[in-house]
C-alpha cells in the first residue's frame, strides 16, 4: 500500500473508533482551502448519521484523536472539518522510499488483477492520407493502453484497418483510369468503328497485343476520345498483366499512401460531378469482394504502400500493436453472417438491402433506445463495414477467450452505429461487454478537416512543422549542441506539445489545436512539464559530476513547506492513476503532471539544493531524484518522452 493510502486508512480507522462509526478512507481528502492542513475529513455525512452538528463532531475527533502517528504533526478542528498537518520529514521519507522502491513502476496498481482487456485503436483507412485528425485516435489509444496496464490490466492493443470498401474502390477506379495509358494499345487499324471495338475486346481478352505506342496523330478531340475509350476498356477488362504494367509506370518513390490519398480526393470530386461513373466504382468494389485476380493484385500492392506508411507512423509515436486485423479478412465470413442473421429472423430484406430493424424490434427495451435501422448489405449487393464488424467480434473472442471486455476507440460520429452493433451482437448471444470510447474532433483554427474534401493537413507535414518550430527554439538557447541532440530534443518537445494538448482535454471535448501555444515552455503545456523535469535532471547531473552520494540521506532534516507540498503531490500519483484507468481519462494524468511541475518550480524557487548545508543538500537531492522519476513515469503514461535537457 502506498504511503498516502496507508495514512488515510489509518486515519479512517482511528476516527471511526472515536465516533464508533465506519469511515471510508476515501472520505479523507485535500482541504478545501490552503492553511487548513494537509488532509481533511468533512463531518457533514457523519453529522446526519449521529444527529449532531458537523462542528461538534469535528471538535470531538480532534480532542479524542489520541497519540499521534510519527507521520502526523498535529490535528485540529476548523469548523466542520477535522484537519491533519503532516510531519514534513517523516512523510517525505515514506513517499520517497515508495518511489525508490518502485522505480519505473511507481504509480502502478493491481486493481485490474491482470484481467485481459482488448483496446482497439489506430483504426485508420488505407488508400487515404493520414492527417492531423487521426492524431487523437492514436494518442488517446496509446495513453489509455498504458494507463490500463499501469493499473494492473493485461491490455491487448489491436488495430483494425479499413482496407476494403467504397473509399478503396474510388481510389483504384481512378488509378486505373489514369494509368490505363501505360497498357500498350493494339496498333490502330483502318477498320470501322464497330470492328475496332470488337477487335479491342478480343485482344484484351488474351490475344497477342501489339505493344507499340498507339497512333495519336489524329485530331486532339479524337485522340482524347480514344484515350477515354481505352481507359474504359482497361477498366472493364482489367488483367493482372495490365496491373503490373500500370504499377511499373509509377516511379518507386511515388508509390506512397500520400499518392493514393490524392487519388481518393480527386475521385470523390469527379464522382460528385458525374454520377454515371458510380456504377463503375460499384463494379470495381464487387470485383474486389469476389477476389477478381486483377483487382486483387492491384488492391494488395497499393494496400502495401499505405500499410508501410502506417507502420512507420505509429512506430514514431511509440505505438505497439499486438494483433493487426484487416477489414478484408472478413469479406467471405460476412456473407455467412448475413445469411445467419436472415435465418435467425434478426435481419430482413428491405428494398434490396439487408437490414436489422431495431426501431420496431419486439423487445420494448430496445425500442426505447431509438436505434433505427442497422444496415448490413447495400441494395447493389456490396457489403458495408457492419457486416464485417460482426465476424471481427467473433474472432476476437476466439483468439482471446480470457478477454473480459473489448473497447473500441472511435470518434463520436459513430456512437449510434456502435450502439446498434453492440445490440445486434447481444441479440446473437454475445454476453461479454463491448465498449465504445468516443472522442470529439481535433480541428485547426481554420476549421474542421475531411479527407474526401482534400482540406486536410498531412500528419507528416504537421509533425515536421512542429519539430522545426521546436528546433528553432532550441538553437536560440543551445547553439553549441550537435545536430543529433538538437533533432532528438526537438522531436521530444514536438511530441509533448501535440500529445499533451490533445490528452489534457477530456475525450468528449472538441480541440482547436494552436501550434505555438502547444509548444510554449510556460502554461498548461507538455514542454512546461518536460522543462520542470529537465531542471531536476540538471541538478542531479551536477551532483553526479561532483560525485555526491545521497542515496541514504536522512530526510528528517527537511522542514520547508515547498518540500512537503512537492511530496504530497508525488504521493497523490497512485490514486490518480487508478481514477484515470477507471474512467479512461488521460486528462487526469495530465492534470497531475501540471500540478507536479508547479510544485517542482516552487521548490526550485524557494530552496537551494547544491548550495545548502551538506545534510540538507543530500536530503533535497534525494527528493529531487524521486520527483524526476515520478514525473517521467507520468509522461510515459501519456506517450511523451523526456529529453535530457531543453
Amino acid at each position: 500500500m502506498y504511503t498516502l493510502d496507508a495514512i488515510k486508512t489509518n486515519l479512517a480507522r482511528i476516527l471511526g473508533e472515536v465516533v464508533e462509526s465506519k469511515i471510508d478512507a476515501q472520505e479523507i481528502v485535500t482541504p478545501p482551502k490552503p492553511g487548513m492542513g494537509d488532509l481533511a475529513f468533512g463531518c457533514f455525512k457523519l453529522a446526519k448519521q449521529l444527529g449532531k452538528s458537523p462542528n461538534e463532531i469535528a471538535k470531538k475527533l480532534a480532542d479524542d484523536f489520541g497519540q499521534l502517528d510519527p507521520t502526523i504533526k498535529s490535528v485540529q478542528a476548523t469548523g466542520p472539518y477535522f484537519n491533519v498537518t503532516l510531519n514534513n520529514g517523516a512523510f517525505t521519507e515514506r513517499v520517497v522510499k515508495d518511489i525508490e522502491l518502485q522505480g519505473k513502476k511507481y504509480g502502478s496498481q493491481d486493481v485490474g488483477k491482470n484481467k485481459q482487456v482488448m483496446l482497439e485503436y489506430a483504426n485508420l483507412n488505407t488508400h487515404k492520407e493520414f492527417h492531423v485528425g487521426h492524431l487523437r485516435n492514436i494518442l488517446l489509444g496509446l495513453s489509455v493502453s498504458r494507463i490500463l496496464d499501469n493499473a494492473g490490466w493485461k491490455t491487448i492493443p489491436v488495430s483494425y484497418l479499413n482496407d476494403m470498401g467504397s473509399h478503396v474502390a474510388k481510389c483504384l477506379w481512378l488509378f486505373v483510369k489514369k494509368h490505363a495509358k501505360a497498357v500498350p494499345q493494339p496498333k490502330k487499324r483502318n477498320t470501322s468503328k464497330k470492328q475496332s471495338v470488337i477487335l479491342s475486346a478480343v485482344e484484351g481478352s488474351g490475344s497477342k497485343v501489339d505493344e507499340r505506342e498507339p497512333d495519336l496523330s489524329t485530331p486532339s478531340d479524337s485522340a482524347q476520345d480514344d484515350r477515354a475509350a481505352w481507359s474504359t476498356h482497361v477498366l472493364q477488362n482489367l488483367t493482372p498483366a495490365w496491373v503490373r504494367k500500370m504499377i511499373e509506370s509509377i516511379p518507386v518513390n511515388e508509390r506512397t499512401g500520400s499518392y493514393l490519398g490524392d487519388l481518393y480526393v480527386e475521385s470523390t470530386k469527379l464522382l460528385e460531378e458525374n454520377e454515371d461513373w458510380k456504377s463503375e466504382v460499384s463494379s470495381a468494389l464487387n470485383k474486389m469482394e469476389t477476389h477478381d485476380p486483377a483487382w486483387t493484385l492491384l488492391w494488395q500492392e497499393t494496400r502495401r504502400w499505405s500499410y508501410m506508411e502506417f507502420s512507420r507512423m505509429v512506430k514514431d509515436f511509440g505505438v505497439v500493436i499486438e494483433r493487426q486485423y484487416f477489414e478484408s479478412d472478413f469479406v467471405d465470413q460476412s456473407h455467412t453472417v448475413v445469411k445467419e442473421l436472415m435465418d435467425k429472423g434478426l435481419a430482413i430484406e428491405s428494398r434490396g438491402a439487408i437490414i436489422v430493424d431495431l426501431e420496431n424490434h419486439p423487445d420494448p427495451e430496445i425500442q426505447k433506445q431509438k436505434l433505427g435501422v442497422f444496415m448490413i448489405r447495400k441494395s447493389d449487393g456490396t457489403l458495408i463495414y457492419a457486416a464485417k464488424d460482426i465476424p471481427l467480434a467473433e474472432l476476437k473472442f476466439v483468439e482471446y477467450p480470457e478477454m473480459v471486455s473489448s473497447i473500441m476507440v472511435v470518434d463520436s460520429r459513430q456512437s449510434l452505429y456502435f450502439k446498434q452493433l453492440f445490440t445486434v451482437l447481444k441479440l446473437m448471444g454475445y454476453t461479454k461487454p463491448f465498449n465504445h470510447l468516443a472522442y470529439e474532433f481535433v480541428t485547426l483554427p481554420d476549421g474542421a478537416m475531411a479527407s474526401r474534401k482534400g482540406n486536410t493537413i498531412l500528419l507528416k507535414d504537421f509533425m515536421s512543422a512542429m519539430q522545426q518550430s521546436a528546433r528553432d527554439e532550441i538553437l536560440k538557447r543551445h547553439d553549441d549542441w550537435n545536430e543529433g541532440k538538437v533533432e532528438h530534443t526537438a522531436w521530444c518537445i514536438a511530441l509533448a506539445g501535440v500529445s499533451f494538448t490533445i490528452l489534457k482535454q477530456d475525450p468528449e471535448k472538441i480541440i482547436v489545436f494552436d501550434m505555438q501555444k502547444a509548444l510554449a515552455f510556460d502554461g498548461d503545456t507538455g514542454p512546461y512539464v518536460q522543462y520542470a523535469a529537465t531542471r531536476l535532471q540538471a541538478i542531479l547531473r551536477k551532483a553526479e559530476k561532483e560525485k555526491i552520494k545521497f542515496a541514504k540521506a536522512d530526510l528528517s532534516v527537511l522542514t520547508e513547506e515547498s518540500e512537503k507540498q512537492l511530496a504530497l503531490c508525488l504521493a497523490a500519483m497512485p490514486n490518480m492513476c487508478v481514477k484515470s484507468a477507471e474512467n479512461f481519462r488521460p486528462s487526469l494524468v495530465a492534470q497531475w503532471l501540471l500540478e507536479a511541475a508547479v510544485r517542482v518550480n516552487a521548490f526550485y524557487r524557494d530552496v537551494a539544493v547544491m548550495e545548502a548545508q551538506e545534510d540538507t543538500k543530500k536530503a533535497r537531492l534525494r527528493l529531487v531524484a524521486a520527483a524526476h522519476d515520478a514525473i517521467e513515469n507520468g509522461l510515459y503514461l501519456l506517450g511523451i518522452p523526456l529529453p535530457d535537457a531543453m
